[in-house]
């Protein structure tokens, strides 16, 4: 009997759990999961490193945060619930784990330190084997931590986009003049310990608006300051026909992305389709009819990106009303600290210091590491620890051009889940053996237009742009993309629920390697009937 060859799996969170799943079913390959916590979900996690805070809801909707074989067990109550709590969605991810048998696989407390290659199989090495050392540490050995070594055939990195809280040198020297508290955003967990103090939030991308929301219902006075500002997009928002729903469910439809795509071919237009399209959500920021905005939009030049969006409930409500109070847009930045006085500065020359301040929150953004791998290994990703945006460039932010049997699930910014999952199933059926790798003009030329997108300036908020488009291009080279033409003619019904309703991942379970079409069509109709419940 042939034993099943072994995949070292790289954290217990969305992408390590996902792709686990998915190698089990296929049953060729053996998982073992190495989490360095004691808990899995990784930023969704429950334990003291979870990089969450105690209020948090998620910013896509419950339906986007399934998976496409699994929906939540208590679907939301009502309307308001639709947006999981961090609480809810670490619950869903532990039933997850429990449906498929998926904790015997993991090993807890084991952090892993270095990932070597061991055995080479070809001369070229792209196809070696990998030596995976971890330290073992379960508070139950006195703190001393326990070496261990294994050989793999496969190793994946699941350690997602937030492995490391970043600061910016520049920003760094400057806090250190500063003499109150300073928290980093994954740090901070409630407005509790503020009650009363005059707190200053810097950034103005998700994290900190949101944290700005959460920490000025208690504080004294709450500042914001950051170099941008971003659209400040309600959760719910007006269709067509004036029903208020779900943000990402007006956005994510196949008719309207293939429309787009379709009308607009090039980055410049795709933009500013984009511009015409935030402005028009979010009209209160538009300088033109609004000067009076206290995070007013100045719409980008042609031929660059749209200024960045952010999802709130009622981050700009609470901006109107002046609970926050910001200092943002026109790269406005900390100029200079002295004690707990900071003073703000900006490229229109303005200069603002704000006396008395108690803490500092710092929004900053993470940074993604691998301190675990060989320097040929980062050389073959173009690997560089100070691009937030982009610090590898591989083919699909996946697959490396010259070792092949390592891949990276999950690390790069801003992506949804289902296209996490489309990675997952992608990566299982190539190491598998069910589909090839891919061939070496594709890596070569998704690395190079990774690698000018990396010289973009200014760049755009996100690597990957269009979630719906992404995922039906990687369900083709899956061979799990529906023929839609076909259906239109034999199931209308089930054609509208696809191209008109609200996007559906399980509408990639219906073909191809693993598909599941009685479950997939259960679970698009779940889905057709929420949409509607909204829409109507």
């Amino acid at each position: 009997m042939i034993s099943n060859k072994k995949v070292a799996v790289i954290g217990a969170g969305l992408s390590g759990l996902c792709f686990s799943k998915y190698i089990n079913q296929i049953g060729d390959l053996e998982p073992t999961i190495f989490e360095k916590t004691n808990d899995i979900g990784g930023a969704w996690s429950n334990s003291s490193n979870r990089k969450s805070w105690d209020s948090l809801k998620l910013n896509t909707n419950q339906l986007s945060m399934s998976f496409s074989d699994f929906l939540f067990k208590n679907q939301f109550p009502n309307k308001e619930e639709i947006f999981p709590s961090n609480k809810t969605f670490y619950e869903y991810l532990k039933s997850f784990v429990e449906n498929f048998e998926l904790i015997n696989y993991i090993k807890f407390n084991s952090n892993v330190i270095k990932i070597e290659k061991n055995v080479v199989v070809d001369e070229n090495e792209s196809n070696c084997k990998w030596k995976v050392v971890w330290e073992f540490n379960n508070n139950n050995n006195n703190n001393q931590s326990i070496i261990y070594s294994e050989i793999f055939d496969y190793v994946v990195i699941c350690t997602g986009a937030f492995s490391k809280s970043s600061t910016k040198n520049d920003l760094e020297i400057k806090l250190k003049q500063f003499k109150g508290d300073i928290i980093h955003s994954e740090n901070y967990r409630n407005p509790e310990l503020l009650k009363g103090k005059k707190v200053l939030i810097v950034g103005s991308s998700f994290s900190a608006c949101e944290i700005a929301n959460d920490v000025c219902k208690e504080v004294s006075k709450c500042i914001q300051i950051g170099h941008e500002n971003f659209y400040a997009v309600n959760t719910f928002l007006p269709n067509e026909d004036g029903k208020h729903i779900p943000w990402d469910m007006l956005f994510f439809t196949r008719k309207s992305i293939y429309e787009k795509n379709n009308n607009y071919k090039t980055d410049q237009e795709l933009w500013e389709v984009s511009k015409k399209m935030l402005i028009q959500i979010c009209p209160n920021q538009d300088l033109s009819k609004n000067p009076n905005s206290k995070i007013p939009i100045k719409t980008t030049p042609e031929n660059q990106p749209p200024i960045g969006f952010t999802v709130s409930r009622n981050y700009y409500e609470n901006v109107e009303s002046g609970k926050i109070i910001t200092y943002t847009g026109d790269n406005y930045k900390i100029h200079s600290v002295d004690g707990n006085s900071i003073t703000f500065s900006n490229d229109k020359g303005e200069v603002n210091t704000v006396d008395k301040i108690d803490s500092i929150i710092v929004c900053s953004g993470y940074q993604i590491e691998f301190p675990f791998l060989e320097n040929d290994v980062l050389e073959d990703i173009c690997y560089d620890s100070k691009d937030q945006f982009l610090p590898m460039c591989i083919y699909e932010h996946t697959f490396p051009s010259k070792f092949k049997s390592i891949a990276f699930i999950g690390c790069v910014k801003g992506i949804f889940l289902t296209e996490i999952e489309m990675y997952c199933r992608w990566v299982s059926l190539v190491f598998s053996g069910k589909l090839e790798y891919p061939n070496d003009e594709k890596l070569s030329q998704g690395k190079n237009d990774i690698l000018k997108l990396r010289s973009v300036r200014p760049r755009p908020q996100f690597p990957i742009l269009d979630c719906v488009y992404h995922c039906d291009k990687i369900a083709k080279e899956i061979g799990c993309l529906p023929d839609f033409e076909s259906i239109k003619i034999n199931d209308p019904e089930l054609y509208n629920k696809l191209w008109n309703g609200f996007f559906c991942q399980a509408s990639y379970n219906l073909i191809g390697p693993g598909s599941n079409p009685t479950l997939a069509k259960e679970i698009i109709n779940n889905y057709y009937e929420n949409y509607q419940q909204f829409k109507n």
